[in-house]
């Protein structure tokens, strides 16, 4: 069994070096190991899914020191990076931010898309691109980007091509299974992509209609692999422990794990797929909760306890009073206040 030795010192010390064996499996014969995307070597093959409101830089730092061998940013407007927007630019790009790394860019102009891409391959901030053709969110859908893409396989492509050309980054997409139920295009949609160049597939277990409702159609993912070959193929959809590794592996053969909302509130469940063991001490946790908040605070100054929420309410979900606390920090500001809750919740 692992040891609990095994502590992320920069909980002590946010100064201290990183320490690689937090990214590397406690067990030889372990489904986690490195992954080759292009000319880009992983760690490990755990991703941090891109999440709009979740997965900003204090996040992905947070998750990459507990062992995420990969980290996604937040879906980025191409649009917006081509005009230079300082907030989206400012979004994308973080002090101290882990690497490897990925922007993810949404748009339905190939030429634009390129543009931006090359933009953010000059700020040398990133180690690849990632082009989201799978969010559902209504605003993007509308434009002809996002999960919309899946309706325009052949748009997406000319995508893929347009920003290969641009950058000599990785260039790698994130799909769904299908627009709907009745439209489930995966496999054709994935073998367009890999043709057009595609140096890495995530796809999410869902459709565009499902959103983020209902449970992951894992059975979908069936048979990827087999066309994407060589190009790695990264599962993604309700993973949030170790037994969804394993599962996912033995249906799909998949080559990676991209963990979203399994992580929420739960950001040492990569160390725990990973075999370590410390994130079972609830002092840890607790730790690991503080470190998170005075960062976003540090990141986002007044507007940080309003962002960190989402990630509140996700460490607070086991709480006995989850519901009553929800209601008694909706409005809440006041990051002492949340450090007190988060103190009380993990030394109970």
């Amino acid at each position: 069994m692992p040891s609990l030795q095994t502590r992320p010192d920069w909980l002590e010390n946010p100064a201290s070096p990183f320490n690689p064996a937090l990214q590397t499996p406690v067990r030889a014969d372990s489904l986690i190991k490195p992954l080759q995307i292009g000319n880009l070597t992983l760690p490990n093959n755990l991703v941090l899914a891109p999440m709009a409101g979740v997965t900003d830089g204090s996040f992905r730092l947070l998750c990459a020191r507990l062992g995420a061998g990969f980290t996604v940013s937040e879906l980025a407007s191409a649009k917006a990076i081509t005009m230079k927007s300082r907030q989206t630019i400012d979004m994308v790009r973080f002090q101290g931010q882990s690497r490897p790394y990925a922007v993810q860019l949404f748009g339905a102009d190939p030429q634009l898309m390129a543009r931006a891409a090359a933009f953010i391959e000059e700020l040398q901030i990133c180690d690849a691109i990632d082009l989201n053709m799978g969010c559902p969110v209504p605003k993007v859908v509308k434009t002809g980007a996002g999960s919309a893409l899946m309706k325009t396989p052949e748009l997406a492509a000319r995508i893929i091509r347009s920003v290969k050309q641009a950058v000599k980054l990785p260039v790698t997409i994130k799909c769904r299974i299908g627009w709907s139920e009745s439209s489930i295009n995966v496999h054709d949609f994935v073998k367009t992509v890999i043709d057009a160049g595609a140096e890495a597939v995530t796809v999410h277990a869902r459709t565009r209609q499902a959103g983020y409702s209902g449970t992951a159609q894992w059975h979908h993912l069936q048979g990827i692999k087999e066309i994407c070959g060589q190009v790695p193929f990264i599962a993604n959809g309700d993973i949030s422990a170790p037994e969804h590794v394993k599962q996912l592996y033995e249906l799909t053969g998949c080559d990676g794990f991209m963990i979203g909302r399994g992580c929420v509130g739960k950001p040492w469940l990569f160390s725990q797929l990973l075999g370590h063991e410390f994130y079972l001490d609830r002092n840890i946790q607790w730790k690991i909760f503080r470190h998170h908040l005075v960062d976003m605070l540090m990141e986002h100054g007044p507007t940080a306890v309003p962002l960190f929420r989402v990630h509140l309410f996700g460490y607070l979900k086991s709480h006995a009073n989850a519901a009553r606390l929800r209601h008694a920090l909706c409005n809440e500001r006041n990051p002492d206040v949340v450090l007190q809750t988060g103190h009380e919740f993990f030394s109970a």
